[in-house]
């Protein structure tokens, strides 16, 4: 009994770290660039959702998310953003994100 909850333990303790680990890639990468098209002034066609924010990070660091565990802002501008990913219950991950027009 108490070597399986050693192990269960040591099993957390790793998830929580390989979470940390990838908290740190994403806030040190920089901002992910997401391409819309324009309209009037900084405006946007559209918005920026979770599902674009887990697409971004599939194919630029081929790594899956969850979209249930990514909160966007709303995003209807041209402009710099931060969208937070919550990869543990106690890591939260900050990535920012640049909406540009196409």
């Amino acid at each position: 009994m108490q070597l399986e909850q050693e192990r269960i333990e040591a099993e957390k303790k790793r998830v929580k770290e390989d979470a940390q680990q990838l908290a740190r890639v994403f806030e040190t990468i920089g901002a992910f660039k997401l391409p819309r098209k324009g309209g009037k002034g900084k405006q946007i066609f559209g918005s920026v959702t979770a599902q674009d924010v887990v697409d971004i990070i599939k194919s630029q660091l081929n790594r899956d998310v969850d979209k249930k565990l990514v909160t966007v802002p709303e995003i209807r501008e041209i402009g710099e953003y931060v969208a937070e990913i919550k990869l543990h219950p106690d890591v939260t991950a900050r990535v920012r994100l640049n909406v540009y027009a196409k």
